[in-house]
């Protein structure tokens, strides 16, 4: 697994993790991959991925909202036989499937916990990248 991410604080706990490489979103990766994941709500990524990719490679795209996506270059882009693809929810099954999945490849996630009252300064910290991993809001206005 190869990580391309535009935050530098997210490079070293991907290597942490297992990651055989982490480099800035705009580099190539050190080899041709055959599928790729955008988490970022990037548009401008989306053609970054493509290169990425080797002949016959899938990119996913698993924001739900994205912005614009550039024109592809035909030729540097969506040639070679890509396929693209779009993941915008998950099933209830999958939640379900999740958890054993997750234990069976030791999965382990960076949480960082705020009340939901704080959501806009979980948001800011996210955006600012003062923390790795993700925020986990938890209610407590009820």
């Amino acid at each position: 697994m190869h990580v391309l991410t535009r935050g530098t604080a997210a490079r070293k706990p991907a290597l942490d993790l297992g990651a055989a490489s982490a480099r800035d979103a705009s580099e190539m990766p050190p080899e041709p991959l055959d599928s790729a994941s955008l988490f970022a709500p990037a548009g401008d990524l989306v053609p970054v991925a493509l290169r990425a990719l080797d002949r016959g490679g899938t990119p996913a795209i698993a924001g739900i909202h994205l912005s614009d996506v550039p024109a592809p270059r035909y030729e540097s882009e969506p040639f070679h036989e890509k396929q693209l693809r779009s993941v915008t929810s998950n099933t209830r099954e999958d939640g379900r499937e999740f958890p054993a999945l997750a234990a069976e490849h030791a999965v382990h996630a960076t949480t960082h916990t705020y009340p939901l009252s704080r959501a806009d300064q979980a948001r800011a910290d996210l955006k600012a990248g003062r923390f790795d991993g993700a925020a986990v809001l938890v209610n407590d206005l009820f």
